[in-house]
């Protein structure tokens, strides 16, 4: 079905066959003034007949156009020949299916059976027919046949039951039934979308809606996104696209709002059915009656905004209920909700594009033909702001229409700081559907997670025993948030602004704030200026470099915040030396005498004391980064942290050893960068069996690594810098998971025998480099054993004052980059050429006469 295959726009509601004179005058004036008066638009030969126009061939163009076809057999209907070819027209429409015309049959002053059979009148007129117009008189009584088989409203039977009942007034009452019939068929028609439906036809190509008409099963499809994404939108216009192919169908709006279910359902029924004495007394006489009734037709029945497996389970409970060729479409925000009721398919709404952004906006927002450049460019910004939000696009178009490009701007950023409330009620509906629970890590995604891995986000977020694992898909397919290819946490700027929205509506309505993010809000709590400190402050962020002015943080203040379960006072790390933090404007007072053990997240750049507090044991804590802080020692006894996977002590200059790991058996990264005097590390690293990164990259005073390795998950370990650091364990060579070995500017002269195993696919594998990565007449040249990398792809030998290059280095057949920078080598091997894999070698800073000839097959950017 094309996109341009729009329902079929009658140009008339009615067209009215009748026989002149002998009703023109009464009747049919009735009949058209009635429909006048309910809005029915119907044609009438005398009023729409264009003067000098050939009339039969208008007359038939009329039929065509009407979507009701009434014929009204009078006395005197057969005798016009223009009624009877108006009559062969209509019985020819009516077999046509699209578009589908309706035909009412009256009989006024003249029996079914008279027209059946070409009786009394009907014989006269036939008889002067046969003389004049014989070629045409077989289709004409056939015609007549036909119609006066077809159910039809006997005017004589009205007349004589009414003058019984009520004595006058009968015709108006035969009218009044006949017209509001009509109308009611009327009423079921196309529904009102709106205009500037901008991306619809995308919607109806991917949808490939005519798959579904004539099918030979139920089909089920869901329509989901976010509130405002146009989810009724486009179903009000599937179901103005689709219903003529059906034989029965109802658009049931804001399901979601339906307190009675019941009622729902005689609503269904009666929408459908066409019939008002139906009463239901429970949900499940209802269900019994819809399965009962809907599997006798195919039906289209969309069921708008569901929200809860109740209202589906009353209403579609599932495809058996209907009959084959029928099509049941549900929209909600919960794409979980559509898929456990066994829906075929989910149709994503998706954010406008710009281009359809920019076309939406536009017309709402501008004049007819109105252009200025100040005015396009000021309607960019606000398309940028939206990101292809429709209902925000409409309702941000409506609001600056008129206004000038000053009014513009200022709107602009008024809305950053206080977003449009219209809005934001619409979006709120999202969030008030959520448990506490999603509703918590909706809040805490907004205010301090985007952009952060969702893995990582999942684990603090269970820590605040949050279950986020499930929370967060429900959030995902209710399309609040989106998790992208990178796994980076993803949210909508107009959902962020509505989710901080309600945090500070929190604060305004109870005086507590449970969440701090903003800097200045922040620093007036850890200042004690403005802000009270309050026990209900669960969230608290504050980034270091956003101060121009000296920051005071005193530590007295974490003492009543005993909820506390994400703490991070942090420093963008742009810079890869900053060395205790020098440069920030930080000043610190009071005594760090207590800290929340709820804390999930402690996270302090540049913490200025020594020790933690001695009743410090958050039980549920995943991450501790301490970077650049003075801590000496964390703790002094083993601590059963069992959530605990994130360890983050770079620079911290203050730190001599490492604490016991025995009990916190699920870490998985440890970074100790730049701990310059870090003299052991606990044997028990060597027991970590979930660790997967291990980083102590300048650890220059380090002089052992432990012996007894049991790290089976390790794949990632960095000794670089490690200056007195000449041995590694042999257990290094049975870990099996290890794919990353970086061991420059070490001691170290031998690598452990890795033996055959085919695990070592190093991404980089940094080996044996002088100190500092110079040349060194302290340091004599070295040779290297490279038994056991064969799986090797990248292998990194720069600045190793090597005095050759093995020529064993040709059996690493996966070898795809191999840099031998400033080695000062004098020739490399013929071997080389045998690396059938390799893209790319780097050989600066070597005094290279000639290369082998077998290296002809690297371009020249290698």
């Amino acid at each position: 079905m094309a996109t341009t295959s729009i329902p079929h726009r009658w140009k008339y509601d009615v067209f009215v066959s009748f026989g002149g004179k002998d009703i023109r005058k009464n009747f049919m004036d009735h009949m058209f003034n009635d429909f006048k008066q309910k809005g029915i638009h119907a044609f009438r030969d005398d009023t729409e007949l264009p003067k000098g126009e050939e009339i039969s061939s208008h007359l038939y163009k009329a039929i065509e156009e009407s979507r009701f076809l009434i014929v009204v057999f009078s006395k005197n209907y057969a005798s016009s020949t223009w009624c009877l070819r108006e009559l062969v027209k209509i019985l020819e429409c009516k077999l046509i299916e699209s578009p589908k015309h309706e035909v009412r049959i009256i009989f006024y002053d003249a029996k079914p059976d008279v027209v059946r059979k070409q009786k009394r009148s009907y014989a006269e007129a036939f008889c002067n027919h046969e003389v004049s117009n014989s070629a045409e008189v077989g289709k004409w009584k056939e015609a007549l046949s036909m119609a006066a088989n077809l159910s039809g409203w006997d005017h004589d039977k009205w007349v004589k039951f009414l003058f019984r009942v009520i004595i006058f007034m009968y015709e108006y009452k035969f009218i009044d039934c006949l017209s509001k019939d009509i109308l009611n068929k009327l009423c079921d028609g196309p529904l009102h979308v709106g205009e500037n439906l901008v991306g619809i036809d995308f919607h109806f190509d991917k949808l490939d809606l005519s798959r579904f008409v004539g099918s030979d099963k139920v089909n089920m499809i869901g329509i989901c996104g976010i509130s405002g994404i146009g989810k009724t939108t486009l179903a009000k216009s599937i179901y103005n696209l689709m219903y003529i192919h059906f034989e029965g169908s109802c658009f049931f709006e804001d399901v979601r709002k339906q307190q009675d279910l019941t009622r729902a359902q005689m609503q269904l029924i009666d929408n459908i059915m066409k019939t008002r004495a139906l009463k239901i007394s429970s949900v499940g006489q209802g269900i019994m009656v819809i399965k009962k009734m809907m599997s006798s037709k195919p039906i289209l029945l969309i069921l708008d905004d569901v929200d809860d497996h109740e209202q589906l389970e009353a209403l579609a409970g599932s495809a058996s209920w209907f009959c084959p060729g029928s099509l049941i479409i549900f929209t909600g925000k919960d794409k979980q909700l559509l898929r456990s009721h066994r829906v075929d398919e989910i149709h994503d709404m998706y954010f406008l594009n710009e281009d359809q952004s920019l076309e939406l906006f536009c017309s709402y927002a501008f004049k007819e033909k109105e252009s200025s450049r100040d005015l396009e460019e000021a309607a960019e910004k606000v398309v940028k702001y939206v990101q292809g939000h429709p209902l925000a696009l409409k309702v941000l178009g409506r609001f600056l229409y008129g206004k000038t490009v000053g009014q513009w701007e200022s709107e602009l950023e008024r809305l950053k700081v206080h977003p449009n409330e219209k809005i934001q009620r619409v979006l709120r509906l999202s969030y008030d559907g959520l448990d506490p629970h999603q509703q918590n890590i909706l809040l805490d995604i907004a205010c301090l997670f985007i952009g952060e891995n969702s893995e990582f986000v999942a684990s603090i977020l269970d820590g605040c025993n949050f279950f986020a694992d499930t929370n967060m898909k429900v959030l995902v397919h209710k399309s609040l948030i989106t998790i992208s290819s990178d796994l980076s946490l993803q949210m909508h700027d107009l959902i962020q602004a509505m989710a901080r929205a309600i945090v500070r509506e929190e604060f305004i309505m109870t005086g507590k704030q449970r969440r701090l993010w903003n800097s200045s809000e922040v620093y007036n709590v850890l200042s004690e200026k403005k802000v009270p400190m309050t026990e209900a402050i669960e969230v608290l962020v504050l980034s270091l470099e956003k101060f121009n002015q000296k920051v005071h943080i005193n530590a007295n203040s974490f003492a009543l915040m005993k909820n506390l379960r994400i703490l991070k006072i942090f420093a963008e790390e742009a810079f890869p030396q900053k060395l205790e933090l020098k440069g920030y404007n930080v000043k610190y007072s009071g005594s760090l005498y207590f800290l929340s053990n709820e804390l999930s997240l402690f996270c302090w750049h540049g913490c200025p004391f020594k020790y933690l507090p001695s009743d410090f044991y958050p039980e549920n804590i995943v991450t501790i980064d301490l970077s650049y802080s003075h801590i000496k020692y964390l703790w002094t006894t083993p601590k059963c942290f069992r959530r605990l996977m994130f360890m983050k002590l770079r620079y911290c200059l203050y730190l001599t050893s490492t604490p016991d790991f025995s009990k916190i058996t699920n870490l998985e990264e440890l970074t100790l960068e730049d701990c310059e005097n870090l003299v052991k590390v606990h044997p028990s690293i060597g027991t970590l069996q979930k660790l997967v990164v291990l980083n102590m990259r300048n650890c220059k005073r380090l002089k052992s690594f432990p012996s007894n390795l049991e790290m089976d998950s390790l794949r990632i370990l960095v000794l670089s810098g490690c200056l007195k650091l000449d041995k590694l364990p042999e257990d290094l060579g049975r870990i099996k998971s290890l794919t990353e070995l970086h061991i420059d500017r070490t001691s170290i002269t031998e690598i452990p025998l890795f033996g055959e195993q085919e695990s070592i696919r190093s991404r980089w594998w940094t080996s044996i480099t002088a100190p500092f990565g110079l040349l060194s007449k302290q340091h004599p040249q070295r040779s290297v054993s490279l038994a056991g990398f064969h799986m090797l792809k990248s292998l990194n030998f720069s600045y190793c004052n090597l005095k050759q290059v093995p020529d064993a280095i040709g059996g690493l057949s996966c070898l795809t980059r191999l840099n031998l920078d400033g080695n000062n080598l004098l020739e490399v091997p013929e071997s080389i050429g045998g690396l059938s894999c390799l893209k790319r070698l780097e050989l600066e800073g070597n005094s290279i006469i000639s290369l082998p000839g077998s290296l002809s097959q690297l371009s020249s950017s290698s």
